[in-house]
């Protein structure tokens, strides 16, 4: 049955979220408790002494990434990945003080400066580079501090591993310029064990050399999610996590050596009601035809903000502790959902895109599968206009 419409004010908003003000009912809630969590399980695998970069790039894979510095930082972590200056900037206009490295390489190399002044750490990959960052040094009379990156088999940016060595005899020569980091990416960590054994046996290598025959001192850093659970020989000074941090999983596999726990849930609610008859088509294009008495309900979420299109006539939300289908084609800034089985549905029913509600669960590996595509995508392309809250 149809009740009747609720008094949403910003009042009653604001005491939904216990955080801020928001008019479109929708919404992402991370879970504070299971992030420490995670965060206990990959320093219950690692060394003591080895340190963690959280990578919260793309937004921390759309998950809030100054949120998530935030309570990483009470965990200990003095260590972040972002992908751009502009990801860099903002954590540092946003009070972040920790290590921050950006993964990516600057280009032009004039913005090399701009990282150096808001004490960003860039990643140099050519003799170029490091000539500007030198110069850079001794224009501003201060030791700068890089990462080099090593491409040992990814083929995207980073020196080929083949030319390090040289390049390595000229960083042990600068003056001006410290490199504090050595790391590499893993290609096909997921699928191939034998190409990332090739792949860790030729950084080892070389950060054996800068160590031993240079005597460079400098943090190697190679793990990502996919192999700091399985090979601990790729862990070095220091992992980074990303995938595993937000309890995504990084391998089938992993479900049975631990236990993570995903720290993202993305809400909203029903805005509008409508009952109709059977033959009754929703959406666009008329791809979806009730084949009985129905109660179709309007959502505010689309594939502007990031709930794929591919999810059409195919996914699942949650309303009441029911799966609920979506219905019709998604369109820009609403979706249509068949509630038709949920008991006692209103307007402002709570609807559940991803996470749980009562038994029921809505992951996000469910929607990579729909949509032929990993977890990574569903989250990061996740509008960084839905407000992020901590719960």
């Amino acid at each position: 049955m149809i009740t009747n419409e609720k008094d949403f004010t910003s009042t009653s908003i604001i005491k939904d979220t216990r955080l801020q003000i928001f008019f479109r009912q929708t919404w992402i809630e991370i879970d504070k408790s299971d992030l420490h969590f995670n965060l206990k399980e990959i320093k219950r695998n690692i060394a003591k002494n080895t340190k963690i970069m959280a990578v919260v790039e793309n937004n921390a894979y759309g998950h809030g990434g100054v949120l998530i510095a935030n309570e990483a930082q009470k965990s200990g972590i003095s260590w972040f990945a972002v992908s751009s200056l502009e990801e860099g900037i903002h954590f540092r206009d946003s009070g972040i003080k920790s290590n921050i490295l950006i993964l990516n390489n600057i280009y032009p190399t004039t913005n090399l400066q701009v990282a150096i002044v808001h004490s960003l750490i860039p990643t140099l990959s050519t003799i170029s580079e490091l000539v500007v960052l030198e110069n850079l040094a001794l224009k501003l009379n201060k030791r700068i501090n890089f990462h080099l990156k090593i491409d040992t088999g990814m083929g995207r940016i980073g020196v080929r591993s083949e030319m390090a060595y040289s390049l390595l005899q000229k960083i042990a020569k600068a003056r001006k310029i410290n490199m504090s980091g050595i790391y590499t990416h893993y290609s096909v960590s997921e699928i191939d064990s034998d190409f990332t054994k090739t792949q860790l046996e030729i950084f080892a290598n070389i950060v054996k050399f800068a160590r031993i025959n240079l005597g460079l001192k400098f943090l190697a850093h190679s793990a990502n999610s996919a192999v700091l659970f399985r090979n601990k020989h790729t862990h070095f000074d220091m992992v980074r996590p990303g995938l595993s941090l937000y309890g995504l999983n990084p391998l089938k596999q992993i479900n049975k050596l631990l236990k993570l726990k995903p720290i993202l849930s993305w809400k909203t609610k029903i805005i509008f009601l409508k009952k109709v008859a059977s033959g009754f088509c929703v959406s666009y294009g008329r791809t979806f035809v009730t084949n009985r008495a129905s109660v179709i309900a309007t959502i505010p979420v689309g594939y502007g903000d990031g709930y794929n299109r591919l999810l059409s006539n195919k996914g699942d939300v949650l309303v009441g502790g029911i799966r609920c289908p979506i219905a019709g084609k998604i369109t820009m800034n609403m979706t249509m959902i068949d509630v038709t089985a949920v008991k006692g549905v209103s307007l402002g029913s709570e609807v559940v895109l991803i996470g749980k509600q009562g038994k029921e669960q809505i992951r996000v590996d469910e929607l990579a599968k729909i949509q032929g595509t990993i977890n990574y995508e569903v989250t990061c392309i996740i509008s960084s206009c839905i407000p992020r809250i901590i719960v």
